[in-house]
């Protein structure tokens, strides 16, 4: 006996790296042709997206480090980008935190990444690594208030 086939209804489409929403109303089958992911930039390959995020542990942190070498890239390469003061990272890392209902030491350098990708206030990692050298020390001084010294 045959089944009619049912009507497929959109869905987000997830990062099946990072776990984050790349596409809205995206259908079963995205995306047609490979693409970079815009969080973690990983490729998403034909049919890869996820229709939920990943709940598993880890899967942000499987994007943390091409996300770490891209902004250390980005800081080397030096564009001519104004960047952000060290005083304007640690108050965009408490804010991104206190937004998420997190504290700025357990802030996920993947969720900072994603509202720093949709919110110009919050400046960009490059910013983050070029002040503080890395994320894990960025969130300790943003948590402890103390000024960063070299």
């Amino acid at each position: 006996m045959r089944r009619a086939p049912t009507a497929v209804t959109d869905t987000d489409a997830y990062c099946p790296h990072c776990g984050l929403a790349v596409e809205q109303e995206a259908g079963p089958t995205w995306p047609a042709a490979p693409v970079r992911c815009p969080h973690c930039r990983l490729l998403i390959g034909t049919g890869r997206a996820r229709p939920e995020p990943s709940g598993e542990p880890g899967t942000k942190g499987a994007a943390a480090g091409v996300l770490s070498r891209q902004a250390r890239r980005d800081d080397e390469e030096g564009d001519g980008h104004q960047g952000a003061s060290e005083a304007d990272v640690l108050a965009a890392i408490r804010h991104v935190a206190a937004d998420l209902g997190t504290r700025p030491e357990r802030l996920l350098m993947v969720d900072y990444q994603q509202r720093a990708d949709t919110d110009g206030g919050v400046p960009p990692l490059r910013d983050v690594f070029a002040h503080f050298k890395s994320w894990k020390r960025a969130r300790r001084i943003a948590a402890d208030g103390a000024s960063a010294s070299r």
